[in-house]
């Protein structure tokens, strides 16, 4: 008896583990080599990218753990105010809004283990 309610313990409690996992892409669909500049808040981390045309780089990647998965909040899929994102190109001004989360396209899939993905799409016209 000891032993079954043991097992039915470790059940529930190891059973109802969630994760919830966010990735942040800068996707450059342009017709442009670019140098991307990120200071991250979150980890408090400067990165320099160097993205060609049309491929992508993840900016971000957390997971966070629970063991009630509709209560786990969502990111927004902006950068937030602590993070600063610098898109440079020679003779050209990026005129893009990363904060504005309507900018970001977004994605969720999975119940217990979700995953949320938010992708930056830079185009010609992120340029003036």
């Amino acid at each position: 008896m000891r032993y079954l309610l043991l097992s039915l313990t470790c059940l529930l409690l190891l059973g109802c583990e969630s994760t919830h996992t966010t990735r942040k892409i800068i996707q450059n669909d342009s017709s442009y080599s670019l140098q991307i500049d990120y200071f991250s808040g979150y980890y408090d981390m400067d990165s320099i990218y160097t993205l060609p045309i049309n491929s992508y780089v993840y900016i971000e990647l957390t997971q966070k753990l629970g063991n009630k998965p509709c209560e786990i909040p969502s990111s927004p899929c902006s950068i937030s105010e602590n993070s600063t994102l610098v898109v440079l190109l020679d003779d050209f001004t990026f005129t893009g809004d990363f904060r504005n989360e309507f900018n970001w396209t977004e994605s969720i899939s999975g119940n217990k283990h979700t995953i949320q993905v938010c992708t930056y799409v830079i185009t010609d016209d992120d340029f003036e």
